[in-house]
């Protein structure tokens, strides 16, 4: 199901056969179903019926470039006119408060050896003084999430509270361990508990596909009970480079894929009563990393969700062509959001 509102061009579009099919000058958005053939003027265009008859409306754009059939734009903003914060719930990282009553908060991450703590904690540092408001530190095994406990402390030892974010991959139980210690958990959904991609097309029936999902709540379940344990947010963040063969299989190398690889997560958060979360959906093209994080914000007004927003350009580069990028990406969202980064 989609959302959205027709453009003044279209208002006072009607069908004789279909009367509940009508179209005014607003800026409400409403859920749609079916389409029917009626005339706009002296044209007959498809669109779709309305599912909510009144004053709301839904607005419409070409299915391709040329295409009589007219479909939904999804409501991805709260106005394409002018700038709105998109209101969100507020998430706690740590001391730090993210959410659309809260101003825009700036992460970067560290590039030292997280198992070198000395060098860790220096970068850490210098992030902060140069007001930064939240860190990420790679966190790839054992000897790592070790590691972390010692950072922290020697971090608060120095007056340094600015939280601390875990970039967990392919590793269950070292997300488990560090949990304990930092104050966010960043798990990638392709990868958390699905093989490394191999690129294999896969045929999965319905009942094979949900099989999957019943692994990934088995997986997942005890990160998610020990984050509400100690009181931890966590970032479900989606890359285009690492979508599991089961989700690219099944949804495509796309922005829905990106998509539905988040929310399967997400569900399982929903179902244990965990909403501390955030998501992102990076992309090293902007187009692509814009094309997803549209359709996730679309996709959450649906559901009624409120969550709010990390955003990145993953492997921008350095220099002027990752400064490019990211302002590409992240500043066209900006734009229309002014939301959490």
């Amino acid at each position: 199901m989609a959302t959205g509102a027709v453009p003044a061009s279209f208002t006072g579009l009607k069908s004789r056969d279909h009367p509940s099919l009508g179209f005014t000058r607003s800026m409400g958005f409403v859920r749609i179903s079916d389409m029917r053939r009626v005339k706009a003027g002296r044209r007959k265009v498809s669109v779709i019926r309305n599912s909510n008859p009144g004053t709301d409306i839904a607005e419409l754009q070409p299915a391709s470039e040329g295409s009589p059939l007219l479909v939904p734009r999804q409501k991805y903003c709260e106005s394409l006119y002018k700038t709105v914060r998109r209101n969100t719930r507020t998430v706690m990282v740590g001391n730090v408060a993210l959410g659309s009553e809260h101003p825009i908060r700036i992460q970067t991450m560290t590039t030292t050896d997280t198992k070198d703590v000395a060098a860790t904690v220096e970068q850490v540092m210098r992030i902060a003084d140069k007001g930064a408001d939240i860190v990420r530190i790679t966190v790839q095994g054992k000897k790592e999430a070790d590691a972390c406990f010692e950072i922290k402390n020697t971090l608060v030892q120095k007056n340094y509270n600015i939280p601390l974010v875990a970039d967990i991959h392919f590793a269950p139980s070292v997300a488990l361990r560090v949990a304990e210690c930092f104050d966010k958990i960043r798990v990638n959904p392709g990868n958390f508990a699905d093989r490394r991609a191999q690129f294999e097309k896969l045929e999965y029936t319905e009942e094979d596909y949900q099989k999957e999902l019943e692994h990934i709540e088995q997986v997942f379940t005890p990160l998610v009970e020990k984050c509400k344990k100690y009181g931890r947010a966590m970032r479900i963040g989606t890359n285009h480079g690492s979508l599991s063969d089961r989700i690219m299989s099944y949804y495509g190398d796309s922005p829905r894929g990106m998509v539905e690889s988040a929310f399967e997560f997400a569900r399982i958060c929903r179902k244990l009563d965990f909403h501390n979360l955030i998501f992102s959906m990076k992309a090293s093209n902007p187009v692509v990393m814009v094309q997803a994080y549209r359709l996730l914000v679309a996709e959450m007004y649906v559901h009624g969700w409120d969550y709010p927003l990390h955003l990145g350009v993953t492997e921008a580069g350095e220099g002027e062509d990752g400064r490019m990028k990211s302002a590409i990406g992240i500043g066209t969202l900006l734009q229309v959001w002014f939301l959490t980064v």
